[in-house]
């Protein structure tokens, strides 16, 4: 590894390594930290919101959408986290100032329960009075008064702006997962909610049950049984956790099997030897062919290397995924309620994974799970994996699965998959005693056992939430509409849609791990939009639905697609809600530059984009598309996936339709419509270039790796992706975007007042162009082809690049004006206009302007 300043690693990127030689030394990068004041000029949205919040009625639902008195209603939203739910009252004067002006009309005030920090500062207190962790007390301590002041100013500041609040509950979730099930730990949440929600607000005169500002509750964020049980939770917790959940268990089987013998009747199976090896070559000791009829190995465009030799495999993994983690496979069979067990040595010499993903399954109908579906930590010493399963399906075209590897070299040896188990396993416990055993994650269990268990744990968890559920609407009287935690990866869509409304979280390029050894992956999400997909394909139709966080952490250089990728998908989807997480995590309301992964408080290249994303999402200039693909939801196959794996997630692509379908068409699964669409009937044609229903947004996809995707309505024009010299056809408005330092960029043009781009009279457009940024002093360390890590975050100002454009507009020359603008959205300098052989406006933005931000200003006829 090496340091490099930044400039040079740039220099290098380009210029060596795919981007267009020019033979110039890119224009220097200038400072541009968008102003925390600012007046109301061509960059404010302020005008879309409704002052104050809740005038019109608390936030409810009808035909499945967010509506109040006067209609629909769109979050188009941003978090605080930790300390930054903590301002002084002139501060949040300040915040909810600048938070309008960018069209924000929702904070979701996150992770205030407890002591927050990360590695780059210590814990600072939140609500309570200190650094307060759940598990450190049997009860609550008591609330801080400055603390609660401060919050209770920002609430009455943001709903004086027009500017909802969704008000997170459990967030500082310590222990993970116990707080689900454990009666002491449930009673400390229905205490903490109690104190907060019935609060009375001093600034407002109202308890926050009964603030119409508050437009929706989460119960628990990022938290259910499922999910962590899947992660180990029954090895993790303590024994006053694990006889806790072995006593609901026991009380569970006794209310279905009353006896013990009635139990063991039905979990009854045969102990049956190892037999009948099915990969004989495993042991490494000659040559394994990755031809596609055995072993394939699906690369994910990682540049990966796989080679036998000297008894083991060895996959040599130079970069991340760009469309899914690189898979080995190998391919065996197996029958209905046969007994199997998979194992392997495995090490990691180089590189630091994650959890690795393993399962045996097919892709037959969609993809399944077979049985087998798990994650486990691999180390640098060689282990020894072994797995036993019972076969949920008969199939002769089942797969052990590998998958999720991360930049490094990985060595196996000696893979085995036989039937049978290689002890005698006997059935543990009695009923009449309370001591059956809980299953753990990679135990061996009957088909009726696994069943069992997934259906208690299923219980458990809708126990806990609509008991929560009715606690805060019937016993707080709370009005605000109410979710349960995420949707898919932490817990089932079947039981989040029991409560108000579906959320969800997605994260492109997450930085792993989040701590000082971090590093993370530098690409653009153009040539896959697969987080936009995943989010939509797992929608529940009939519920209202909501992405309470999304980002590109930073340092990520492609930060700027992110929010118009999501504003652009929830209003194309008709979600109800959109959010960039956060805005800010620290107490400094006014950071000079980039000070952790989430925060955008100063990330230039986002923030300048976000007045379009108002319009695109909030004003609803990009339209819902016209036609709904509905996935009918299989509950035998979902019932029995769930038994096999634990697998919470349900999507479109789990029922056999192709994810890419959420670009053109609304898409989600129906709980109720047993029916549906049929895949067959939305087969997509083989085109490089697709197109919404509603004709306004378009995924470029004839050069694969350099894509690019735009949005073309009557008040709003975005470019995203890389040009590669080629000219944009957005209707009544042509570009054409100039050598960049990594030949990518986003454009956004929107009319502030929806009054069009000339054809209509007047009008003032606001044009944004970004391309890289970054803090000045940063250093980049290149990890490998596709990860980064900083050395240095830097300790100057927001660095930006000046974006070379050209736009053509459809409107006469003489009616156009152009401006730079300064960070505050003020004109600093002319633009010049020139005139097309046919007398249109032609406009050339250029680093020399030293900006993001322009000004359009076209004058009557």
């Amino acid at each position: 590894m090496k340091n490099y300043r930044l400039f040079s690693f740039l220099f290098c990127l380009i210029f060596l390594v795919g981007g267009r030689a020019t033979g110039k030394e890119p224009a220097p990068l200038f400072p541009f930290l968008i102003s925390y004041e600012g007046a109301e000029n061509v960059t404010s949205m302020a005008h879309l919101l409704s002052a104050p919040a809740g005038k019109n009625g608390f936030v409810r639902i009808e035909n499945g959408r967010f509506v109040d008195d006067a209609g629909l209603v769109k979050l188009h939203a941003t978090n605080l986290t930790g300390p930054a739910n903590f301002p002084t009252h002139e501060q949040s004067d300040k915040l909810a100032e600048r938070l309008a002006r960018l069209g924000i009309n929702c904070v979701r005030l996150h992770y205030f329960d407890a002591g927050y920090g990360t590695f780059q500062f210590p814990a600072i207190s939140g609500i309570f009075k200190g650094v307060y962790a759940w598990q450190d007390a049997p009860q609550l301590p008591e609330f801080d008064p400055d603390r609660r002041d401060r919050q209770d100013y920002l609430i009455a500041a943001l709903k004086k702006k027009g500017i909802y609040v969704n008000m997170n509950l459990h967030v500082a979730r310590n222990p993970k997962g116990v707080d689900i099930f454990d009666p002491t730990l449930i009673a400390l949440q229905k205490e903490y909610a109690q104190k907060l929600l019935t609060h009375v607000n001093p600034y407002t005169g109202l308890a926050y049950v009964e603030e119409p500002a508050i437009a929706v509750i989460e119960i628990n964020n990022e938290n259910a049984l499922f999910n962590n049980y899947r992660a180990g939770l029954a090895q993790r917790m303590s024994k006053k956790y694990q006889d806790e959940l072995r006593k609901q268990w026991n009380e569970w089987l006794k209310a279905k099997y009353a006896t013990t013998a009635a139990l063991h009747q039905a979990w009854e199976w045969k102990p049956e030897p190892l037999h009948d090896e099915q990969i004989p070559e495993g042991k490494f000791d000659e040559n394994v062919p990755m031809d596609g009829k055995i072993w394939r190995y699906q690369d994910g465009k990682t540049n990966t290397t796989v080679r036998v030799a000297d008894g083991r495999l060895t996959l040599q993994v130079s970069q991340a995924g760009e469309s899914f983690f690189p898979k080995l496979l190998r391919r065996v069979q197996v029958k209905k309620g046969n007994v199997y067990t998979l194992k392997f040595f495995l090490r990691c010499t180089d590189g630091s994974p994650g959890k690795l993903g393993l399962a045996v399954a097919d892709g037959v109908d969609g993809w399944r799970s077979l049985g087998l579906f798990t994650t486990y930590s691999v180390g640098k010493d060689w282990k020894l994996f072994q797995y036993t399963f019972e076969a949920l399906d008969d199939s002769d075209s089942a797969e052990v699965q590998m998958t999720r590897f991360t930049p490094g070299t990985y060595e196996m040896g000696e893979i085995s998959f036989q039937s049978g188990m290689p002890e005698t396993t006997l059935l543990k416990g009695r009923l009449e005693e309370g001591t059956v055993p809980c299953l753990a994650v990679g135990d061996f269990a009957s088909g009726c056992m696994k069943e069992d268990f997934a259906q208690f744990l299923t219980d458990v968890e809708l126990r806990y939430w609509k008991g929560f559920y009715d606690y805060l609407r019937n016993d707080l009287k709370a009005k605000q509409l109410i979710s349960g935690t995420q949707v898919g990866h932490y817990s089932p869509a079947t039981i989040m849609a029991e409560l108000d409304y579906v959320d969800s979280h997605s994260y492109w390029c997450h930085p792993s791990p989040v701590s000082k050894e971090w590093r993370i992956t530098n690409r653009s999400m153009v040539n896959s939009f697969s987080c936009m997909l995943g989010l939509a394909n797992q929608r529940v139709l009939g519920k209202p639905y909501t992405c309470s966080e999304y980002n590109h952490p930073f340092p990520n250089f492609y930060g700027a697609e992110g929010q118009p990728m999501l504003r652009v998908m929830g209003a194309l989807q008709g979600w109800d809600g959109v959010f960039e997480y956060t805005y800010n995590h620290e107490p400094d309301f006014e950071p000079t530059r980039n000070t952790y992964f989430f925060s955008m408080i100063a990330r230039t290249d986002v923030l300048a984009h976000i007045p379009a994303c108002a319009a695109i999402y909030l004003r609803g200039d990009v339209r819902e598309a016209k036609e709904t693909v509905t996935a009918a939801f299989d509950e035998e196959k979902y019932r029995q996936r769930l038994a096999g794996s634990l697998a919470t997630d349900y999507s479109i692509s789990t029922a056999g339709f192709d994810s890419r379908l959420a670009m053109i068409h609304k898409v989600g699964i129906s709980l109720e419509d047993e029916k549906g669409s049929l895949p067959e009937d939305h087969q997509l044609e083989k085109t490089d270039v697709m197109v919404s229903d509603t004709g306004e947004v378009t995924w470029n996809r004839e050069l694969p790796e350099k894509c690019y995707w735009t949005v073309d309505t009557p008040n709003t024009k975005l470019f995203s992706g890389f040009p590669e010299g080629r000219t944009i056809d957005l209707g009544n408005v042509q570009l054409k975007i100039g050598q960049t330092r990594m030949d990518w960029a986003t454009i956004s043009m929107t009319s502030q007042n929806a009054t069009g781009f000339g054809e209509n009279g007047k009008a003032n457009i606001l044009l944004t162009a970004t391309g890289y940024c970054e803090n000045e002093g940063m250093q980049v360390e290149q990890v490998n082809d596709s990860q980064i890590t900083l050395s240095d975050w830097g300790k100057g100002t927001i660095l930006c690049e000046g974006i070379p454009a050209e736009l053509t507009l459809s409107v006469p020359a003489q009616r156009v004006k152009c401006f730079a603008l300064n960070p505050r959205g003020e004109r600093k300098a002319d633009v010049p206009v020139t005139v097309t052989p046919d007398g249109k406006a032609t406009i050339a933005i250029a680093p020399q302007y030293q900006t993001v931000w322009y000004e359009i200003e076209i004058s009557a006829e």
